[in-house]
């Protein structure tokens, strides 16, 4: 009988240990967050559900600040990646998404540099709305301290949702990290070319 369960128990001692390793990358994030009470647990799918709503936003400011440098192509792509990515998100789709947020920042550094004719009213006002989402998304994305912190995989959480939320608590510092500089860029971007910088960018550079 016990050997049985050997396996199983092999591998949720495996998950638990490549997460214990990403807990300790947060350090103050959970007092970012409100701290929390440490006893009780997070589910994958609280993690996975947390970490979507983030990416949502951080893609649907990619798409709006692209577009507004008239990067259309790569908006396109951020904004179906966007549309792609559910709250049952899978570890492969999760991490596509991780791959056109890195992609969407690269872009969005260059089409800033490159930008030389001034920006007309309209776009002006939709790079902004993106200020916007990507604060946001930089947001919520700190205020996972606490979740991520607060995740243990165990047997009965072994599945596709584990693997997805396992991945994301492993990445998060290093998004946090890529995505606090991608907001930074856009607001001195903003601040040169009189385009209006939201509250929450400010109140987002200000957790980071």
């Amino acid at each position: 009988m016990k050997n049985r369960f050997l396996p199983a128990l092999i591998m949720a001692s495996s998950l638990m240990a490549a997460s214990s390793s990403a807990f300790a990358q947060f350090g103050g994030l959970s007092k970012l967050a409100g701290g929390g009470d440490s006893a009780t647990s997070v589910s994958a799918d609280q993690v996975v559900q947390k970490y979507v709503g983030g990416a949502q936003n951080v893609m649907s400011a990619d798409k709006k600040m692209l577009e507004a440098l008239g990067a259309k192509d790569k908006a396109a792509i951020a904004e179906l990646s966007a549309k792609n990515l559910t709250q049952g998100a899978t570890k492969d789709s999760v991490q596509d998404a991780a791959k056109v947020q890195t992609d969407s920042s690269k872009a969005l550094e260059t089409a800033m540099k490159n930008q030389t004719s001034e920006m007309d009213a309209k776009s002006k006002q939709q790079f902004s709305d993106g200020l916007v989402d990507l604060a946001r998304g930089v947001i919520q994305y700190v205020g996972m301290g606490t979740a991520v912190t607060n995740f243990k995989p165990s047997l009965t959480s072994i599945g596709s949702s584990t693997d997805s939320a396992i991945f994301i608590v492993k990445n998060l510092p290093d998004s946090i990290k890529a995505l606090g500089g991608t907001l930074k860029s856009a607001i001195d971007f903003a601040k040169t070319n009189n385009i209006p910088v939201p509250p929450d960018a400010t109140k987002a550079t200000a957790m980071l």
